[in-house]
């Protein structure tokens, strides 16, 4: 008899211990799903091209870049003795969760720039906090 209550208690330990283990996992899972989902994330993008003549030419860009999904900031620069030309572009968004979401695509900016008629350089990207 005093085996069998031993054996009794034994499993109603077990027993609780599964449960709040599955308890612990499930909550587990739920924060960091909820985490990953609400998660933003902030790049710079630094364009540098050839074959604008102007400031005020490259600044005409503003308008189709702030189109393009998750910008926030555009910016542009011009250094006329050299002839190059640098875009700033600034994208705030959720961090990809599948993918067939749309999110920001690099070759959207360098479309626009080629559909100018501007000579592509060089790319480089800068990740920031989100303030």
């Amino acid at each position: 008899m005093l085996k069998t209550k031993k054996l009794q208690t034994m499993n109603c330990i077990k027993s609780v211990f599964i449960v709040f283990l599955c308890l612990f996992s499930v909550f587990g899972m739920t924060a960091q799903t909820s985490k990953q989902e609400g998660q933003l994330t902030k790049t710079v993008y630094y364009y540098k091209f050839e074959g604008a003549n102007s400031l005020d030419e490259v600044t005409l860009l503003n308008d189709d870049v702030l189109a393009l999904k998750g910008v926030t900031d555009f910016k542009a620069e011009f250094k006329a003795e050299s002839g190059f030309a640098q875009i700033i572009v600034v994208v705030i968004e959720k961090t990809r969760t599948s993918e067939g979401e749309v999110l920001f695509q690099t070759t959207d900016l360098k479309k626009i720039l080629e559909v100018k008629g501007y000579q592509n350089l060089e790319m480089t990207t800068e990740d920031l906090p989100v303030e």
